[in-house]
Parts: C-alpha cells; sequence; structure tokens
C-alpha cells in the first residue's frame, strides 16, 4: 500500500509519468532495492489502486547474488571483526576447538568466530568481557563521564566486545554527536522517512544539521530518495474516506491497527506529502520511539551493538539498540516456539505469513487442522526451522534481509540460498558428523575397545561409534550405568566397579603383570565383554585404549576442518590413520610450500610465554623443561622411532632412555638396526613362556607408548611439568598420568590469550594493515592474520631490508649463500623455481635453530614471524613480485620487483629499492619494436647531487643490460629521468612463465625481465 497527495517535478525525475516507480538511492545505512521503492501516486485517478502495493522484501535472486558476494565485503567483515570486536574469550575458546585464528582465512575465521560468539550467546553463559587493562578511572578520562563509562563497560560485556582505547575513544565520538541534539524536529524526521535513512547516529546527525532553519512549506522539500522536489500538498483531508486504506497500510507494515498513536504517525506522513506505505510508516514509527535527550545507556546500548555488527559506532541505531548476533538468537528461539494456534490464526485473519505476525498471532480462530493452507504453512515453517541456525539468521541481518518480514518461501530461499554459500567446510555434513561421533565415542562406553579389539586395525570412525551407540543402547534398556571411555566416571558408578573387580590385582600378579591402573583398566573392559583375560589380552586392548583416546581427544573441530580441507575423509579412516594425520597436520600444516603453519610453534610459543610468566621456576627447571617439550616434539616428529628403540633394546621406557635414542637418532640420522625374533634378549622371557611372541610384544606396546606420548605432548606446559617434578629416570606411564591430573595454570592462559587478542586487534588496526590487504588482494595471497602481518613486515622490511640481516644472523654462512642465489640466479632459467627454493632452504635453517635451551617467547615469535614472511614473500612470486636482497653502501636490503600486465600498456618489469640518499629509486623497462624502454625515477627532488648519480645509474644500466640482453636494441635516450616520482601502490598483472603485453601479440619473456633487473642490481 503506497499514499501519497503530491506529485515529483518533471525536472528531477527526467518527465516520469505519474504512476512510474522511483528507485532508491543508497541514502544512510539502507541498501538500493528497487523492488520496495515507492510509487508516485495521483489520487484523482488512482486513489488506492493495486499497482500502489510495493513488494518489501528482496526475491530470492536478490539473496542468491547477497550470499555470492565478492571478497571485499569478506575482508572488510574479516578486518572490522578482528581489529574491533576480538576478544579473550573469542581467541580462548577458537584454540580449546583446535582453530588457530592466525591461520585461518577470511572466510573461514568470519565463520567461525560468528559461530564461538553464538555459542557464548546462546548458552547463556556469563562473559568474563575484556577491557584492555582499562580502569574505570581512565576509562572515565577517555569518554569525559564516569557513568558512560560504567554503561560502556555493562554493554561492551554484554555483546563479547574488548573495550580497548580505540573503542572507547570512537564510542566517545559517536556520542558527543547524538549528546548535541536535544529533540528532533518535524523537518529533519522528515527528511529522514523522505530519504530512507534508518535512525542512526550519523543520520539522526546529517539530517538535524541538514534541516536546521528550513521549512518544508513553501515551494517544496527536496528528497533525494525520490530523485526530486515534492510540489505543494493538498490542502484538506477526508480522513473518514482514508480510514480503512491508512489501516490497510498500517497492517502491512506490522503495527497494531488499533493503536491510534500509530495512525497518528499516518495521518502526519500523509499530512507532510510523503508517500504513505509500509516502508515509511515503520521507519517513522521507529524514529518516533527515540526519546531525545538520548540517554547514556541507550547510546552505550546501541554503539556496543553497532561495533559488535562490524559498523563504526556513529551507525549506531538508536532505535534498536540491539547486535545482529542478538536478534539472531531471538528470532531462533521465536521460531520455536510458534504454534499450530498460531498459524491458523495468521490464516483466519487473511495476514501475510511471515515470522513477524506468527510471532505476534493470537489464539486459533477456527481453521480446521485439515485446511490446504494450514497444512501448507505448516510444512513452510518446518522447513524454516530445519534451515535455520544462529549463523544463518546473523549472515541475513547482515546482509539487510529482514527475516521476521520476509513471505516464508523466500525466508526458506534466502535460507537455502545462505547454505549454499557457506564458504567453510566446517558447515559441511562430514565435518559435523565427524565432530558428532567423535564426541560419542568419548562418552560412550570404554567396553567398545573390548568389543571391538580385533577389528580395531581396520575400523573406521563410523564403525567405532555406530558399536559405541549399540553399547550405550544396551545399557540404558537395562536401566544400567557404564563406564565412560574417557570420561572419570561417577562417584557411585566408581565404587561400584571397584567391588566388582576386587580381585583385578589377583589376575595381574598371575599374570606377572604390574598392578597398575592402565592394567586394572585393560582388565576390565576385558570383563565387560566376558572375554578371556590373559596377558596378550591385555597388552592389546591396553594399546588400543590408549591410542583411540589420545586420537579422540585430538580430534577437536579445527583439525577435523584441516583434515576435510586436505581432501581427506576422516569418517571413513582407521584411528591409526587418524592419529598419523593428526601428526602430520601438526607438524607440517597444510600449507601448499609448507612453510608458515606449523602448528608445533603456537604450541611452543604458548609453553615458552607461560614459562617465562610463572615467577617460580628456577633456571634449573626452565632448562630442564625445554629439553623435556624437545624431547616429546622431536619423538612425535620422527615417526616415534626413539620408542621402537627403547623397546627393541629392551630397556626401560624413561625420559633418560627416550633422549638418548633420540641423539643416536639424530648422529646417524637412521633408525637403531635391530632384528627382532625369538632368540632377542632385550625383552623379558616372561613373555614368550606365557605365550606371546616379542614381535607381538614390541607392536602392542609400541601402539601404547606412542599413544602415551601424545597424551604427554598434549599435556605439556610449564607448570604441570613443575608440579609432576620429572627426572631422567621418571617412565613415561608416569610422566603422563601426572601431567593429566594436574589443571593447568588458568590465569596464565588467561594472560597469554589477552596477549594474542590483543597483538591480533592491534595490527589490524594500525596503518600499514589496509595498504598489506590491498597488495595481497592485487597478488592474489590468502587473507589470513599471518600472511597479512608477514605481508606488513615485508612492505616494511623493503626499507630497510632487516628481514635479510636478521635470517643471516641465525645462520651467517649457510644463509648468505641461499641470499647471494637469489641475486645471481635472476638471469637464469625457471628463476621463479629456484627463488621459491632459496626462500625454503632460509626458512628450514630458520626452524633448526628452534627449540633450544635459550629459546625465549620473543626469540620464537621472531623467528616464526620472519619463516611466516619468507613463505608469503614465495606465494607473491607466483603473481611475479620478487625481494631480493642486495648490498649496497655496505648495507643489505631489498629490492623489489614486479613484473607488470594488464590492457592499458605493454608489460614491463618495475623493481624498486629505497636509499638513504637518493630516496625511493625505481626503474620501469618495457620492450617495444624489439627495443628498450623505461623510466629511471626517484622520490627526490632534482638537485645536481641526484641528477649526477642517476645519470650514472642509467648509463651502467644500459651498458649492464647492452651486455647481457644481445637480442635488444639498448638507447639511453629511450631511458628518462624523472624527480619527484609519486609513490605507486604495489600492483601486478597475472605474470608466471611470461608478462604479456595486453594490447599486443607479442610477448616478453620474464627471464628478459629478470635480467634487467640483475642489470638495474649491479648498475646501483
Amino acid at each position: 500500500m503506497n499514499i501519497t497527495f503530491q506529485n515529483v517535478s518533471d525536472q528531477k525525475t527526467g518527465g516520469l509519468p505519474v504512476g512510474t516507480e522511483v528507485e532508491r538511492s543508497n541514502i544512510g545505512s539502507r541498501p538500493v532495492d528497487t523492488k520496495k521503492a515507492a510509487y508516485q501516486v495521483d489520487l484523482k485517478t488512482s486513489i488506492f489502486s493495486n499497482e500502489a502495493y510495493a513488494q518489501h522484501t528482496r526475491s530470492a535472486e536478490d539473496i542468491s547474488d547477497l550470499a555470492q558476494d565478492t571478497d571485499v565485503k569478506w575482508q572488510h567483515n574479516y578486518m572490522a571483526l578482528l581489529s574491533n570486536t576480538l576478544s579473550e574469550e573469542d581467541y580462548a575458546k577458537a584454540a580449546e576447538d583446535g582453530f588457530d585464528l592466525k591461520d585461518l582465512n577470511d572466510k573461514e575465521t568470519v565463520t567461525i568466530l560468528d559461530k564461538i560468539k553464538s555459542v557464548l550467546l546462546m548458552s547463556g553463559k556469563e562473559i568474563t568481557g575484556y577491557n584492555d587493562d582499562i580502569s574505570t578511572d581512565k576509562l572515565s578520562k577517555i569518554v569525559g563521564s564516569q557513568s558512560f563509562a560504567n554503561a560502556l563497560k555493562q554493554s561492551f560485556k554484554e555483546n563479547d566486545i574488548p573495550l580497548t582505547p580505540d573503542n572507547a575513544k570512537s564510542a566517545k565520538q559517536a556520542y558527543e554527536q547524538i549528546s548535541e541534539i536535544s529533540e528532533l524536529s518535524d523537518d529533519a524526521v522528515k527528511y529522514m522517512v523522505l530519504n530512507s535513512m534508518s535512525p542512526t547516529i550519523e543520520n539522526v546527525y546529517l539530517a538535524s544539521h541538514s534541516t536546521n532553519g528550513v521549512s518544508v512549506n513553501g515551494r517544496g522539500y527536496y528528497a533525494q530518495d525520490a530523485g526530486g522536489y515534492y510540489a505543494q500538498k493538498a490542502d484538506s483531508f477526508d480522513w473518514e474516506q482514508l480510514s480503512s486504506q491508512i489501516e490497510k497500510v498500517v497492517e502491512e507494515a506490522g503495527l497494531d491497527v488499533t493503536d491510534e498513536s500509530v495512525k497518528g504517525e499516518a495521518k502526519w506522513i500523509v499530512e507532510q506529502g510523503i508517500p504513505l506505505n509500509p516502508d515509511n510508516l515503520v521507519q517513522l514509527d521507529q524514529i518516533k520511539e527515540i526519546s531525545f535527550p538520548i540517554s547514556e545507556e541507550l547510546a552505550a546500548k546501541a554503539i556496543s551493538a553497532a561495533i559488535a555488527d562490524g559498523k563504526k559506532p556513529v551507525m549506531a541505531n538508536l532505535s534498536d539498540p540491539s547486535s545482529n548476533s542478538t536478534k539472531a538468537k531471538e528470532i531462533l528461539e521465536q521460531t520455536r516456539q510458534i504454534s499450530d494456534e498460531n498459524i491458523k490464526s495468521v490464516i483466519a485473519s487473511e495476514k501475510e505469513l511471515n515470522l513477524h505476525n506468527l510471532f505476534s498471532a493470537g489464539a486459533d480462530k477456527d481453521v480446521p487442522s485439515s485446511d490446504p493452507k494450514f497444512l501448507e504453512a505448516r510444512l513452510q515453517l518446518e522447513e524454516v526451522r530445519l534451515r535455520m541456525t544462529f549463523e544463518a539468521n546473523k549472515q541475513l541481518l547482515n546482509s539487510g534481509f529482514s527475516i521476521d518480514t520476509a513471505p516464508m518461501q523466500e525466508l526458506i530461499d534466502a535460507l537455502k540460498a545462505q547454505l549454499a554459500s557457506e564458504s567453510i567446510e566446517a558447515t559441511s555434513s562430514v565435518f559435523e558428523m565427524t565432530v558428532s561421533r567423535a564426541s560419542t565415542i568419548a562418552k560412550g562406553p570404554a567396553d567398545v575397545i573390548g568389543s571391538m579389539a580385533s577389528r580395531l586395525a581396520t575400523a573406521t570412525l563410523t564403525d567405532i561409534s555406530v558399536e559405541s551407540t549399540l553399547i550405550a543402547s544396551r545399557y540404558k534398556k537395562a536401566g544400567e550405568s557404564y563406564e565412560a571411555l574417557m570420561t572419570a566416571p561417577r562417584k557411585d558408578l566408581g565404587d561400584r566397579i571397584e567391588k566388582a573387580f576386587q580381585n583385578v590385582d589377583d589376575i595381574l600378579e598371575d599374570l606377572e603383570l604390574e598392578a597398575n591402573d592402565d592394567n586394572r583398566r585393560a582388565v576390565r573392559i576385558l570383563g565387560y565383554n566376558k572375554l578371556e583375560i590373559n596377558q596378550k589380552a591385555i597388552e592389546e586392548v591396553k594399546g588400543w585404549d590408549q591410542l583411540v583416546r589420545a586420537t579422540v581427544e585430538r580430534l577437536k573441530p579445527g583439525a577435523v576442518m584441516d583434515l576435510i580441507k586436505e581432501g581427506k575423509n576422516p569418517l571413513g579412516m582407521t584411528i591409526e590413520q587418524l592419529s598419523q594425520s593428526l601428526d602430520e597436520h601438526l607438524n607440517q600444516g597444510n600449507d601448499g610450500d609448507g612453510q608458515g603453519k606449523d602448528k608445533s610453534r603456537e604450541k611452543y610459543s604458548k609453553f615458552l610465554y607461560k614459562l617465562e610468566k610463572k615467577g617460580d621456576i628456577t633456571e634449573e627447571e626452565k632448562q630442564s623443561f625445554i629439553g623435556i617439550y624437545r624431547l616429546f616434539n622431536t619423538i612425535k616428529k620422527d615417526d616415534y622411532k626413539a620408542i621402537g628403540s627403547v623397546l627393541k633394546t629392551g630397556q626401560e621406557m624413561n625420559i633418560k632412555n627416550l633422549l638418548e635414542a633420540t641423539r643416536s637418532f639424530k648422529k646417524s640420522q637412521r633408525g637403531m638396526d635391530y632384528v627382532v625374533d625369538d632368540d632377542f634378549g632385550g625383552l623379558s622371557t616372561r613373555s614368550r613362556s606365557l605365550g606371546l611372541k616379542i614381535d607381538e610384544q614390541i607392536n602392542l606396546a609400541f601402539r601404547f607408548y606412542s599413544a602415551k606420548a601424545d597424551i604427554i605432548y598434549e599435556n605439556l606446559e610449564p607448570e604441570k611439568l613443575q608440579a609432576a617434578n620429572p627426572t631422567e629416570n621418571t617412565l613415561l606411564t608416569e610422566l603422563a598420568d601426572r601431567l593429566v591430573e594436574t589443571e593447568s595454570d588458568k590465569d596464565l592462559d588467561k594472560q597469554y590469550y589477552a596477549e594474542q587478542a590483543r597483538h591480533i586487534r592491534e595490527t589490524l588496526s594500525g596503518k600499514e594493515a589496509t595498504g598489506a590487504l590491498d597488495e595481497m588482494t592485487t597478488l592474489d595471497v590468502e587473507v589470513t592474520f599471518s600472511n597479512l602481518e608477514a605481508m606488513i613486515g615485508a612492505r616494511r622490511d623493503r626499507r630497510s631490508g632487516s628481514i635479510w640481516e636478521k635470517t643471516k644472523d641465525v645462520d651467517e654462512e649457510e644463509i648468505e649463500k641461499e641470499q647471494q642465489l637469489l641475486v645471481d640466479a635472476l638471469s637464469e632459467d625457471d628463476y621463479p623455481n629456484q627463488y621459491k627454493d632459496s626462500l625454503r632452504n632460509i626458512s628450514d635453517k630458520l626452524s633448526d635453530v628452534l627449540m633450544n635451551e635459550d629459546d625465549t617467547y620473543i626469540d620464537v615469535r621472531s623467528i616464526t614471524l620472519m619463516q611466516k614472511q619468507l613463505s608469503v614473500m614465495s606465494k607473491c612470486s607466483d603473481r611475479g613480485s620478487f625481494d631480493v636482497p642486495i648490498d649496497l653502501d655496505g648495507q643489505k636490503i631489498s629490492m623489489h620487483i614486479t613484473l607488470r600486465s594488464d590492457d592499458s600498456m605493454n608489460s614491463r618489469m618495475e623493481a624498486s629499492v629505497q636509499t638513504y640518499e637518493y630516496g625511493l629509486i625505481t626503474a620501469s623497462l618495457y620492450v617495444s619494436d624489439g627495443i628498450i624502454n623505461g623510466i629511471l625515477s626517484t622520490t627526490n627532488g632534482n638537485s645536481s647531487e641526484e641528477s649526477e648519480y642517476l645519470e650514472g645509474v642509467r648509463t651502467k644500466l644500459c651498458d649492464k643490460m647492452a651486455e647481457k640482453l644481445k637480442g635488444l636494441g639498448i638507447n639511453q635516450e629511450r631511458i628518462g629521468i624523472l624527480y619527484h616520482a609519486q609513490i605507486k601502490p604495489s600492483s601486478v598483472g597475472q605474470v608466471n612463465a611470461n608478462a604479456k603485453d595486453g594490447n599486443l601479440k607479442e610477448f616478453t619473456d620474464t627471464k628478459v625481465f629478470l635480467t634487467m633487473a640483475k642489470a638495474f642490481i649491479e648498475a646501483l
């Protein structure tokens, strides 16, 4: 329904006839939507014609387009989400679930953080909040008011966003804008409604100041949205005649038709000459609900909600101070509560079937359950419920889709499109099923190990989960409890287990086995399954028990997602395959070039952080703990060869013997060579007397001890090691048990997560982040925090060259050779691959120095950042971008070489180097008709010294190119010199093997361009 009492001037509409649809412009925060545009209706001819009714929801096609939005949107959300809303709790929860936020791409990060925040919100768990160590006094000084400071603290806490100094300052600026306005005039309200401006702080401020002193009467009022001036309105109105039509618009708007104040708003719209339609009425109603002056509490709520949605504080909506997360939760909960009576009520009242009307529907109005309309509506509601999730709701709300007012079928289409557009494998059925089945096994009966002992070598995760469910079902039918695989039994159940297995120690003694907890548990598992209890069965069950528990414990959501990204299906993998894949993922990551994503480094970094922060650890303990950490990291990296070695030699499985075994491997670079047969004397002969062959015993023991090593590695924390107090004679099993029994230091964990979250926020809010992001986008480098931080470093080092000095300091002789190769090989064939090889070799040299007794948290962070930087530099080379070290005036600096190709000019090479005396010097060269052309530029001005130097460089450059490029013409006059050159943003075309000219059919070989770059280096 749409009513207007004014015509649009031909001057502004191009002579549009009455009744023509007028497109809305994107004013305020409202998206362009021609389907929602108002009609200009001539009352004399078409009082309330059907053509005046406008659609006020997006089509399924529109939503599909939104679902396939550009990467720019994701990158904006990513930057805003991490720099403004990442809290300590978010980072901690991500780490707990196995996600490293630093190595997730932008889409994955946005999706996972939305999921994390939804879990915190949906659980009702109180969020501790994080305020960047800002005291209330300091916050009060920043925002200028203690009461506003308190309101901000509360609102930020409720929205799970950090109250950082930057957030506090921007909140203050937004509040200062709105606090200036004591009331909103009719002129300002009309301005906002006509221009479809939602009541945000910036829109209210703009409307208030734009209409200051301007009257709506007289010649008319300019409406940006309608594209022209509205003429003089009608002099009088027949309200009795218009009453029923006004009520129709009110009903369409989803407002209460019995509310006289709403009808009054509709009349006001008519009187002001504004088109009366549902959108305008809803918008006016929202504006009128706002009480001026704005209270500190309302401002704080609206501002924190805006930041939580990734918006600027000035975009806070004063009529709806709730974040999209809160709305998504409320809509989800309300949708679940819709009853059949609500559906029947909407049908009986002949209202449109949408969530808004269903939420507010009253009692049943005698619509039979067999009514086709009811049956169809119920099916639609069930489909909505089936597809609706918190995450889907939030993404739709973020896109501007009106979930509650959209027709049901349109909402179903939108939810379908949203699910189809999810960019992260974590939403796939394989992911969900894997996480679910791992949980089922963990919480299921320990009996499953005995039941499947003979099949576990080939059983998949799905097989184990199905068997676990069947056993649990039998317990449930019998009304009995069971001993869970991975959780401690209840106290009463524990008592019953102890009574039921009173003779376990006697059985172990008869079998000449140690009466320890692992052996006792193995006997119980065999007993649950009524299986024969002998040494072989105990050893087999014990090994599988440890391996299944250790693997399922490590199968966190983040690890599952990475396995799926690598093309693996965890549901179809055996426990041993899963364990091996998790080890590979830990030490190598899923990065294509093997650089930059070693998951073990993040764990080691946290270990060192806590080691340094925990004040009661002695220097001797520190050295010992680092040594133990290195030992078990090496054991896992070497595929548990040390464990096999100790088993084969028959020694005790203690720290001392494991350390000696790893040292032997390091020296020989191969395993200990032993022939294992029944005459092998390293192990006790008692096993043979009981029918267990030596090789069988070693294989079974290897599975058990390698799983114990996994448990130790997962629990390596300084505070746990301090409590365990290991010595060189501490057995592997003893250490594992002690570490598991000890709680980690929650305060230290909190400090570490707070530090990581703060570092991410500060890096992404810095001035250099945007430029680095733009270059990554141009070079098609995956947007992750690690890559972004590395790109920031790479761009910074182009000015200082410090990356080359820092890497050389680690291993001067070897790394110096690799650095020199980066320059020497420039004129050789297949340079891009040689470039990558050298960077990889330098990165490997950096890995060799990690995990020594002198490591500190800062050192590890520094080396890890250098490796990530080298990884990003390697990826950039795929798009014709190279950073190479050169020696200039006794200093090692970096030259940036780019091979450009686009449709606007010839393919070309640009090489830039930052010098202290002569500014940024750039050589831009291309080949045309067999002759080298180009320009030599500097950011400095033209002086005699500058001129003399650049003239000399040009002469040497031409001489070097003439020497190296025999088939091309060289003429100094074809290479100009430019002073006061502007620094251009980095941009390259698609260059791999050749740099192609966009306009011409000829191409210039990459080798030729890189030879030019080498000549430029020598000329400098």
